[in-house]
C-alpha cells in the first residue's frame, strides 16, 4: 500500500511537472520547455587593460571551462573527452553542488563569445551565453548571460530557497577567473535578473 501511494505521488509530481522524468536522455531543451517565469540573469565585470586579448581570453574559458569554473559549486567534464579543441556539438556534464547531474551543449561559437545550451534533466531550460564587448575608453565588459525557465517546479522551489545565490557565486567566481586570465584589472561588476510571465 505504502509503494502504491508513493508510486502515485510521483506520478502526480511529474503530471504537473513539480518534478521532471529523465526522458528523451540528453535531449536539447529551450525556454518553452520549462516552467514558471522566463528569467534572464546577467553576470558582468567591467575590466581595462588586459595583457591577453578578449577574443583570445574568452576562447581560453570555452577550451579550459573546467578550470575556470569553481569545482566546489559545479563541477564541469567535457563529455568523451578527445584531442583537440572544443567544438559546437561537444557537451560538458556537470554535477552542481555535488548533487545534481546535468548536461550542457556548445550551440554557438563566435569571436566574442559562446553559448551552451541546457540538455535534458538540468535543473534550468534553456542558454548561457558567455562573452565580451567594448565598454567605452578602450575598456571591456565580460559577461554571462542565461536566459531560462526553471525545469521543474521543484527547481523553481530550490532556486527561490538558495540555489540562486549559489549560481550567482559560481558565475562571479568564473567571471573573476577569466580576468585574472586575461591579465587586465576590475573596473566594476554587477548582477541582474529580468523575469516575464
Amino acid at each position: 500500500m505504502i509503494l502504491l501511494r508513493f508510486g502515485l505521488l510521483m506520478a502526480g509530481a511529474y503530471a504537473t511537472r513539480i518534478l521532471r522524468f529523465p526522458v528523451d536522455g540528453w535531449a536539447r531543451t529551450t525556454e518553452q520547455d520549462g516552467v514558471g517565469p522566463l528569467t534572464r540573469r546577467t553576470y558582468w565585470l567591467n575590466l581595462e587593460a588586459p595583457k591577453r586579448s578578449m577574443p583570445d581570453t574568452i576562447d581560453a574559458a570555452l577550451q579550459n571551462l573546467p578550470a575556470f569554473i569553481p569545482s566546489g559549486l559545479a563541477w564541469f567534464r567535457r563529455v568523451g573527452p578527445r584531442a583537440g579543441q572544443t567544438e559546437v556539438g561537444d557537451q560538458f556534464v556537470i554535477l552542481m553542488l555535488g548533487l545534481r547531474r546535468a548536461r550542457v551543449q556548445v550551440t554557438e561559437i563566435r569571436p566574442e563569445g559562446f553559448r551552451l545550451g541546457t540538455l535534458r534533466q538540468h535543473s534550468e531550460s534553456g542558454w548561457i551565453d558567455f562573452s565580451f564587448r567594448l565598454a567605452g575608453d578602450g575598456n571591456y565588459r565580460l559577461q554571462v548571460i542565461s536566459q531560462v525557465r526553471t525545469s521543474s517546479w521543484l527547481d523553481r522551489f530550490a532556486y527561490l530557497t538558495g540555489v540562486g545565490i549559489l549560481q550567482r557565486l559560481t558565475w562571479e567566481a568564473g567571471l573573476r577567473r577569466i580576468l585574472r586570465f586575461s591579465g587586465g584589472r576590475k573596473i566594476e561588476h554587477g548582477t541582474s535578473t529580468v523575469e516575464w510571465p
